[in-house]
């Protein structure tokens, strides 16, 4: 009888497959506000999404997300995984805060978004923020301003969050170009400027999950 060569070492081998095994995609957690900037969650979210990697939502309520008032005509309502309260930060590889007016309420004062920084920081994970979602960098247990949590980080944020940062968050604020995406890198925390770096914001944050 003859025995094919091809099918031997195919048994040989099938045992050692099961000592490998494919790289595990990336957990991702998108914290997201009522009132969000469009670009910080769609170019990111796309990127995301071609890298294979597994994404959930959290916001402050159940249901859909909706984008601030000048783009809900522009792009779908983003539904919901879970609420802020139901987050835990071991269950992700990463943690993305989206900016847009809505972070003034929606992150600033909330304990419960001020806890999701805090335990992503402490457990190491990649954290990343955008626009004025960086302002939780200065107010993340520090509302009296008297206990600075990142104190020393190199960071970028929208303008109108530069003042919080350095004063009360004593973070080391850089503006970047005018006009040109920007986006800062300090150990396992990503910042981006604004909504023009929104997509170099998501590359960034690719490549340190590869």
């Amino acid at each position: 009888m003859r025995i094919n060569k091809h099918l031997l070492l195919c048994l040989y081998l099938l045992p050692f497959t099961f000592l490998y095994s494919a790289p595990k995609a990336a957990r991702v957690l998108i914290v997201l506000n009522e009132g969000y900037r469009p670009e910080e969650y769609f170019e990111p979210r796309k990127l995301f999404d071609n890298a294979g990697f597994h994404v959930k939502v959290a916001s402050h309520y159940t249901g859909n997300v909706l984008p601030s008032r000048p783009h809900i005509r522009e792009v779908p309502p983003v539904p919901s995984d879970l609420t802020f309260d139901k987050v835990s930060v071991d269950d992700y590889d990463a943690v993305i805060f989206v900016g847009g007016n809505g972070a003034w309420n929606d992150f600033m004062p909330n304990p419960d978004v001020h806890k999701i920084l805090l335990n992503s920081m402490k457990a190491g994970k990649l954290t990343a923020l955008i626009c004025a979602a960086t302002g939780l960098l200065a107010t993340a247990g520090n509302l009296d301003g008297q206990h600075p949590q990142f104190e020393g980080k190199h960071v970028t944020g929208f303008f109108e969050v530069e003042g919080m940062l350095k004063t009360l968050g004593h973070l080391k604020y850089d503006a970047g170009v005018a006009k040109q995406p920007y986006v800062v890198t300090d150990g396992k925390l990503i910042t981006g400027r604004d909504p023009i770096s929104a997509k170099l914001f998501g590359e960034t944050i690719v490549a340190a999950l590869k």
